[in-house]
């Protein structure tokens, strides 16, 4: 049981760090570098925040934290009592491409094994980057800020041509 709630963990933080990643996508393509302010508040309204994907993940909660994003929430399952886990991912930014590295989780209070943190971050990594290849547009991220309030994101894009010929 223990394992299946760790791996529902790792669902909930990749949808949540995809749902920081969309209002980037949705801006006008034509702009080379702009950015994109994201709030604690609107993260924590998001539909996958307020409605997560297993009916098993309750409450959870994102805490912007400067550098940080910790990730709160319940992982309940039938016959058990509930587990309350926490999550503290940091974004780098590695060959102009956005990462996100879960540094630590813990269960009840309790830290998990590093080799399961280990595993953790390979689902996160590799999840993240199938994400951003089917949903993001041509470009990359060249900065990231968190603050206690509100992620930005610099981006940059390239410019429309205004020849369409060849």
């Amino acid at each position: 049981m223990k394992r299946t709630a760790r791996f529902l963990t790792i669902f909930t933080l990749i949808a949540v760090l995809a749902l920081a990643a969309l209002p980037a996508f949705a801006q006008d393509s034509t702009t080379t570098s702009h950015e994109v302010t994201i709030t604690e508040e609107q993260v924590n309204a998001s539909y996958r925040v307020t409605n997560p994907r297993r009916a098993a993940v309750t409450n959870v909660y994102v805490d912007l934290q400067p550098g940080q994003v910790v990730v709160s929430e319940t992982v309940t399952f039938r016959g058990h009592d509930p587990i309350q886990t926490v999550s503290v991912l940091v974004p780098t930014i590695a060959n102009n491409r956005l990462n996100w590295s879960v540094t630590s989780v813990t269960h009840d209070g309790q830290p998990i094994s590093d080799d399961l943190l280990a595993q953790i971050n390979a689902s996160v990594a590799t999840s993240w980057v199938r994400y951003i290849k089917n949903h993001a547009p041509a470009g990359h991220v060249q900065d990231i800020v968190i603050t206690d309030y509100e992620v930005v994101l610099t981006l940059a894009r390239p410019a429309r041509s205004a020849n369409t010929g060849s």
